[in-house]
C-alpha cells in the first residue's frame, strides 16, 4: 500500500519528477563520463606502449613518465652502448614531441628499420614506409586517419613544416603519428638526441640481467621492463586528473542532492494537508519520514537508470566524433555512481522528511 502511495505521489506532478530525474541522471553522466575519459586515456596509452613489442624501455636521467613532452633527451649514441650488451637483439631510438598548434598532437620520431626490428613491423593498411630517412613524411594509425579524415598524400602542418601522409597502419604500436627521427630532430632542434630507447632482447629470460647491465653502463638512466613501464603509466596518472575527478564527483553529488531537496521540499509544501490527514489517522513520524525517503529513492533509481543509458549513448557519440579518444566504462564505477546517487538522494530528502514528520496534524488539516 505504501509503495503504491509513493508511486502515486511521483506521478501526481510528472514534470517536477522528470526534472528531478534528469538532474540525477546528469549526476551519473558527469561521474561516469569524466572517469571514463580519464581512465580511457591512461588505459589506451598503456596498451599502445605494451603493443610496441619492446622488452625494455630506457629513459634519460630525471625523465618524466609523461615522456611525450620532449623535455628530457639522451644522446642517440647511447644506442651503441645498449646494443653492445650481450643478449640485446635490437635497439630503436625514439624522439617524441608534443605539438599544441590548434590541437594536441604527439609526434613520434623513429628510425624505421630499427623500430621494425623491435616491434616486429608496422601493419600497413594503406600506403607504405617513409620515402627516405629525412623525408617530410608521416605514418598515421587508422584511428588518427579516421579522426583527421586523412588519405594517402594529404598533408598536415606541424611547427611550420608540412608532412605528407605516406602510410596508414593498424593502431596499437605506440604512437598515432610516426615521422622520421632525423626530420623531427631537425624540426625541434634536437639533433643527435632521443627521448628514449626501445630494447628487444634475444630471450625474455635475459631481461633482468640486461636491465642490470644497462643500469651499470648508463648510471642514472631510467631502465624498465615492459611490465614495469606499463605499471608506471597506469599508477602515475597526473595529479590534476585525480583532482578533476574529485571536483566533478563533488559537484555531481551536490546537484543530485539539491534536485531531490527541491523536489521533496516542494512536495511537502503542496501536501501539507495530506500529511495532516495521515497523521490524524495514526501515521507515526517514522512512517512519514519513510514515505518521503521512499519517494526520493524511487526518483534516484529512475535517474540512475536513465543516467546509465545516457552514458552509454554519450560514450558511443564520443567514439564516433573523436575516434582517438577512448572512454572506459567500468562496472566498479557504475556501482560507485549508484551508491553516490543514493547517498545524494537521501541527503537531499532528510531535511524535508524531518519537516514533514514534525508538522502538527491540526495545523496541517487547517492548511489551505
Amino acid at each position: 500500500m505504501t509503495n503504491r502511495f509513493v508511486l502515486a505521489n511521483v506521478l501526481h506532478r510528472p514534470m517536477r519528477a522528470l526534472v528531478s530525474i534528469l538532474a540525477i541522471s546528469l549526476e551519473v553522466v558527469m561521474i561516469l563520463m569524466v572517469v571514463g575519459v580519464t581512465s580511457g586515456m591512461v588505459a589506451d596509452s598503456a596498451q599502445r606502449q605494451q603493443g610496441i613489442g619492446a622488452d625494455i624501455f630506457v629513459q634519460p636521467p630525471n625523465a618524466s613518465i609523461i615522456f611525450s613532452t620532449g623535455g628530457s633527451v639522451m644522446p642517440i649514441s647511447d644506442r651503441d652502448v645498449v646494443a653492445g650488451i650481450k643478449g640485446v637483439r635490437s635497439v630503436a631510438p625514439m624522439l617524441t614531441q608534443l605539438v599544441t598548434e590548434g590541437q594536441l598532437v604527439t609526434l613520434s620520431g623513429i628510425d624505421y628499420e630499427s623500430f621494425n626490428d623491435v616491434s616486429g613491423g608496422l601493419n600497413f593498411l594503406a600506403g607504405g614506409p617513409f620515402s627516405s630517412p629525412t623525408a617530410s613524411d608521416m605514418i598515421v594509425d587508422d584511428l588518427e586517419q579516421k579522426a583527421g579524415r586523412l588519405k594517402i598524400g594529404n598533408t598536415r602542418e606541424f611547427r611550420g613544416q608540412s608532412f605528407k601522409v605516406c602510410g596508414v597502419v593498424k593502431h596499437g604500436k605506440g604512437a598515432r603519428i610516426f615521422v622520421p627521427i632525423l626530420t623531427l630532430q631537425e624540426l625541434v632542434g634536437a639533433t643527435g638526441k632521443a627521448s628514449m630507447m626501445l630494447v628487444k632482447c634475444e630471450s625474455p629470460d635475459q631481461v633482468p640481467d640486461i636491465i642490470r647491465q644497462i643500469e651499470t653502463a648508463l648510471p642514472g638512466y631510467g631502465v624498465f621492463s615492459v611490465q614495469d613501464w606499463v605499471t608506471r603509466i597506469v599508477n602515475n596518472r597526473l595529479p590534476q586528473l585525480d583532482a578533476l575527478i574529485d571536483v566533478v564527483i563533488g559537484v555531481a553529488v551536490v546537484i543530485g542532492a539539491f534536485a531531490i531537496f527541491l523536489s521533496m521540499y516542494t512536495t511537502i509544501a503542496e501536501r501539507t494537508r495530506d500529511i495532516g490527514i495521515l497523521k490524524s489517522l495514526g501515521a507515526s513520524r517514522t512512517y512519514i519520514v519513510n514515505l518521503i525517503l521512499r519517494e526520493s529513492t524511487v526518483l534516484s533509481l529512475i535517474g540512475l537508470a536513465l543516467g546509465l543509458i545516457l552514458t552509454i549513448f554519450g560514450r558511443a557519440l564520443i567514439l564516433a566524433l573523436f575516434p582517438t579518444q577512448q572512454c572506459l566504462l567500468s562496472v566498479p564505477w557504475m556501482i560507485r555512481s549508484g551508491v553516490l546517487v543514493m547517498v545524494s538522494g537521501i541527503l537531499g530528502a532528510i531535511y524535508p522528511a524531518v519537516i514533514a514528520a514534525g508538522k502538527d496534524p491540526l495545523l496541517a488539516l487547517a492548511y489551505e
